[in-house]
């Protein structure tokens, strides 16, 4: 007796089955056109290029940097300096005063402007603030031959200034290093204020001074004196916001002669903004032999903290 074959709509296998992870290519090779000593990696910016949907950089992205612990066959070994923006409350700050300064800036453009009309990606961007060359996705084809990602566009926000002409754009760099068509949002959130002295020039008298021997002026002289001023510089944010997270070294004995290990990775780290640097010793395209991975979480498949509104 022959078998009836089954229709589409009752036999499984038809069905449509849903998928059961969220596909996000969170590990990518990096390269750069132009061999050169410091990269500029935007977390974000490579990850909106390699999975085809934007990645904003107003994130804290958790991520690490890893090395072949292969030589480059035609630089030969390198130590590769990874840095990131420091990941502290002033960080964090003088990013949201910027990009709320930005959003003020534009809000009345924006009222007489119809969703449509603006742009479709639009995104708050800042700029290293480092002078480099910005590295880019390394992607391989049917022949396994790496290819550099250069799509996709990435332009720094800036605002139009009350003369209705001037343009600035945002920047990281210090404020002796900020040019004349930027903001350094270091600089302007500095100027926003400074932290006082509190408690300053205390009256040191006491109800108990005169009655209780154990009660001393010079104690209390102490205790109004000892951590009126803050623990840091309470007039000035310092512009040197970059933290080395480590130095990756494929080189092993022969480069430095002293060394006896390598590292080959920075392990997962913060980055604010998703902005990070890397400074090879030698200058080389990377080719492929440097990788960015980013932690799995919750947006869009990878992990990355909201910098603030």
């Amino acid at each position: 007796m022959a078998r009836v074959k089954k229709s589409a709509a009752k036999d499984p296998s038809f069905r449509k089955m849903k998928a059961e992870y969220f596909p996000v290519q969170r590990q990518v090779n990096l390269a750069t056109s132009s061999a050169a000593t410091k990269y500029l990696l935007d977390v974000g910016m490579t990850l909106s290029r390699v999975n085809h949907r934007l990645y904003r950089q107003g994130k804290t992205y958790q991520v690490k940097v890893d090395i072949d612990n292969r030589a480059n066959a035609a630089t030969g070994p390198a130590q590769y300096d990874v840095y990131a923006l420091a990941d502290t409350w002033y960080v964090q700050k003088a990013w949201q005063l910027a990009r709320a300064t930005y959003l003020r800036a534009t809000a009345d453009e924006r009222g007489m402007m119809s969703k449509q009309k603006i742009a479709r990606w639009e995104d708050f961007r800042v700029d290293h603030g480092v002078a480099g060359t910005q590295v880019r996705p390394f992607q391989y084809s049917n022949a396994l031959t790496g290819v550099v990602n250069n799509e996709g566009e990435f332009q720094a926000s800036q605002i139009v200034l009350a003369d209705g002409t001037t343009s600035r754009s945002f920047t990281w760099a210090p404020p002796t290093s900020v040019s004349a068509g930027e903001f350094g949002i270091l600089g302007e959130y500095d100027k926003a204020g400074s932290t006082d002295d509190s408690p300053d020039n205390i009256d040191a008298a006491n109800a108990y001074s005169g009655m209780d021997n154990l009660v001393g002026e010079v104690q209390m002289d102490h205790l109004a004196d000892k951590g009126n001023s803050p623990p840091y510089d309470k007039d000035n944010l310092s512009g040197n916001v970059w933290v080395k997270i480590a130095t990756l070294d494929n080189s092993g004995a022969a480069n430095p002669a002293s060394s006896t290990s390598s590292r080959m990775s920075t392990g997962f780290f913060n980055a604010p903004c998703g902005l990070v640097v890397i400074a090879p010793s030698i200058s080389h395209t990377l080719a492929g032999d440097v990788s960015l991975t980013v932690k799995a979480g919750k947006y869009k498949g990878v992990a990355a903290m909201n910098m603030g509104a």
